[in-house]
């Protein structure tokens, strides 16, 4: 029978050389869930409701869900617990876990787990941030001995894209368990497909030119150029996500 699997990411902290100055940053914790395609409704229904009732109070632990839309998994979920104090993976949620388990534990199986971090250093969030559903990501591993150029270009990004006025947040999440490698995630918020079209258009441009305007001509090229030189073999691939907030913690 054809599965459905539901990643669940756990996201812990950032390499030492990018945390100078950083407000705190955002923690997940994760583990990957396998749901038969049959029971994919009754799936969904669940955890909405299990989300609605444990996971939207302040006291409450927050939940994030998204459809994976490309990809071997794609039509699958990734689902992430969010919380900015790694304490709070000492609580364990009996009430909501209880409810969990009688609902949704019988539509799912249990498999492993990864740990991440949302890299505030090299992530961006332009001034007049939007909610926007969709999500664009690039998957990075790079040698260790590429950290360096790796991180300079997404620190420069940053930077050109704050200089140029970005209108769409770009999360940049660190994978520090349970990924082969310095496997690094770059989340690029869009409003659907149309949205991302047009964030590549003049936005991107926009940005490309202030990144040769602060750093010197054809930095970009350069610069992007000793970053991709910095990957392992096949160190790059693309994915799609879709948030879904019907099955996702109000904020």
């Amino acid at each position: 029978m054809k599965k459905i699997i539901l990643l669940i990411a756990l996201i812990t902290i950032a390499p030492s050389f990018a945390q100078d100055n950083m407000p705190q940053q955002w923690l997940m914790r994760a583990r990957i869930l396998q749901v038969d395609q049959s029971d994919v409704s009754a799936f969904e229904k669940a955890v909405a409701k299990k989300t609605e009732m444990y996971n939207n109070k302040e006291d409450q632990p927050r939940w994030i869900t998204f459809r994976i839309l490309s990809g071997p998994q794609a039509n699958n979920y990734l689902r992430m617990q969010l919380t900015t104090d790694v304490s709070e993976f000492d609580n364990e949620d009996m009430k909501g876990n209880a409810y969990w388990e009688k609902t949704v534990g019988p539509l799912h199986t249990s498999l492993g787990n990864r740990y991440w971090a949302r890299n505030n250093w090299s992530s961006y969030v332009p001034e007049e941030p939007k909610p926007q559903t969709h999500r664009r990501i690039i998957y990075y591993n790079y040698k260790d001995s590429g950290e360096q150029d790796f991180w300079r270009f997404r620190g420069r990004v940053k930077r050109a894209m704050t200089e140029s006025g970005y209108p769409s947040r770009v999360s940049v999440l660190v994978c520090n368990s349970g990924c082969n490698g310095n496997v690094v995630q770059v989340r690029f918020h869009h409003d659907g497909f149309t949205g991302q079209s047009s964030d590549y258009g003049e936005p991107l441009q926009d940005m490309i030119a202030s990144y040769n305007e602060i750093y010197g001509d054809d930095s970009y090229a350069q610069d992007s150029a000793k970053m991709a030189e910095s990957l392992e073999e096949n160190g790059r691939s693309i994915r799609h996500h879709e948030y879904l907030p019907e099955l996702s913690s109000n904020w």
